[in-house]
């Protein structure tokens, strides 16, 4: 595609493509995009998000057009929990008995800690599911523990 301007010269803009790496890692990717080893929140939530080297592919590609990693970290969670979180409650049921962290890990896409499970007064998983739904989709952990 070229651009012409008036009284200007032409301009043919062009996308800046980066290779795939098939050895990648996260410290290679901080390193990358200048991210402080300071900031623990940031990288822990990289290190769960980005758990392939293709997932850490996607999001070097994808951060050169973002403002912040954290920013791209919470669509990208979004595009997760569309993709692949639960979309029937007896599916989160039956994992939840099967490992209650894996489950809410996926239900949320973000990682799960012991003090977050704690946080529920409840231990009825369809109870649980029905208030993430009525808190949306998108809601975060300890917001659908309020509720529960």
């Amino acid at each position: 595609m070229t651009i012409a301007l008036e009284n200007q010269e032409v301009v043919n803009p062009t996308t800046t493509q980066i290779p795939y790496h098939s050895d990648f890692t996260l410290e290679q990717v901080c390193y990358l995009l200048d991210i402080s080893p300071k900031a623990e929140i940031l990288i822990g939530s990289m290190k769960f998000m980005l758990n392939s080297v293709e997932r850490l592919n996607e999001f070097l590609q994808r951060s050169t057009f973002a403002r912040h990693p954290l920013s791209l970290l919470t669509k990208m969670r979004k595009e997760y929990i569309d993709a692949y979180g639960y979309t029937e409650k007896t599916d989160f049921v039956y994992d939840y008995y099967r490992d209650k962290k894996a489950a809410f890990e996926k239900l949320f896409q973000k990682p799960v800690h012991d003090w977050k499970m704690e946080r529920f007064n409840t231990d009825d998983p369809e109870r649980i599911y029905d208030t993430y739904l009525e808190q949306g989709k998108y809601s975060h952990m300890t917001q659908v523990a309020l509720f529960a």
